[in-house]
């Protein structure tokens, strides 16, 4: 139980890297943009109720938000490192594919992984009338 307990709250506080970067989060400035009053002296009597909200919503940011929109990211870079080599032979790619079905898991996770915990940009979108092997 208490290893547990301890995994859980390390990755919550190493998870909390990425909302200190202000392009990571999201739920925090969606709170600002629609909740915050316009007044000096609104924004100072809502103080007790804003702070608790804001830093659930940065809870929310490193522990849902973030590691959801890194899901995306992780695939991208493990199918370009794995599974889009553009100059492979036809042979080559074949002798490769069972040694990158069991690399795949493996490097998603951990791309995967460090995303969520840390403040990379995200990969440009793929174009979808784009080959699978071409280059970008």
């Amino acid at each position: 139980m208490r290893k547990g307990l301890l995994v859980i709250g390390t990755t919550c506080l190493l998870g909390g890297c990425t909302v200190f970067s202000s392009s990571h989060r999201h739920t925090v400035d969606l709170l600002d943009e629609n909740l915050t009053p316009g007044s000096r002296g609104a924004r100072i009597a809502l103080l007790p109720v804003a702070v608790p909200v804001g830093l659930m919503g940065l809870t929310v940011d490193a522990v849902v938000v973030n590691p959801v929109l890194a899901v995306d990211d992780a695939w991208q870079d493990t199918r370009a490192l794995l599974w889009s080599a553009p100059d492979e032979t036809s042979f080559r790619r074949a002798m490769f594919v069972p040694f990158a079905a069991l690399a795949t898991p493996v490097v998603f996770t951990g791309d995967w992984l460090w995303r969520s915990l840390w403040p990379l940009e995200p990969v440009k979108p793929v174009d979808a009338t784009e080959p699978a092997g071409a280059k970008r």
